[in-house]
């Protein structure tokens, strides 16, 4: 990892809410096995999450394009969910807010929110970089959340999507 930082993702998949604890920065470098976490969480039809950022060094488009995914689909669910963004640095707390995630119905932003350390926790090693489709949909999902967003990643987009085009599909035969 970059600078010698630990990064890892700490889990709690057994609590209500589900907690999540970042620790060190959650990015497009990282944020892959996070995302297969909450995908696999979603399907069980699981709509309450604490994340707790009380330990997070920073984070990018991507990794809040993924927590997107994630309120999003706690609001479709019955009954809706809820995403709990806990214990944010002000720089966090305002590039949450900058992207709008904060306007998301599921969405709960606390400060100083304890988080149980005795937990039966799992380490999800963030070794895996977003796949050029994961960080394409995440900024996507961004875009859908305000015009702001729309203007602020229409190159990212454009550029992802052509590279996607170029790529070619591979068939299990």
């Amino acid at each position: 990892m970059p600078d010698g930082e630990n990064q890892e993702f700490i889990v709690c998949a057994d609590s209500d809410p589900v907690v999540v604890k970042i620790n060190g920065k959650a990015n497009y470098l990282n944020c892959s096995p996070i995302n297969d976490f909450f995908e696999h969480i979603l399907k069980k039809n699981v709509g309450s999450f604490l994340i707790d950022f009380s330990d997070c060094k920073g984070m990018d488009s991507t990794f809040l394009g993924v927590l997107a995914g994630v309120a999003t689909r706690t609001m479709n669910q019955t009954p809706q969910g809820d995403v709990h963004l806990v214990n944010l640095s002000m720089q966090n707390k305002q590039l949450i807010r900058g992207l709008g995630l904060h306007h998301l119905p599921t969405v709960k932003i606390e400060d100083d929110v304890p988080v149980e350390k005795d937990r039966d926790n799992v380490s999800i090693n963030a070794d895996k970089e977003a796949s050029p489709e994961m960080i394409l949909e995440a900024h996507e999902r961004l875009m859908k959340l305000n015009r702001a967003n729309e203007r602020r990643f229409q190159d990212v987009v454009k550029f992802l999507r052509r590279e996607a085009e170029k790529s070619p599909k591979t068939e299990e035969e």
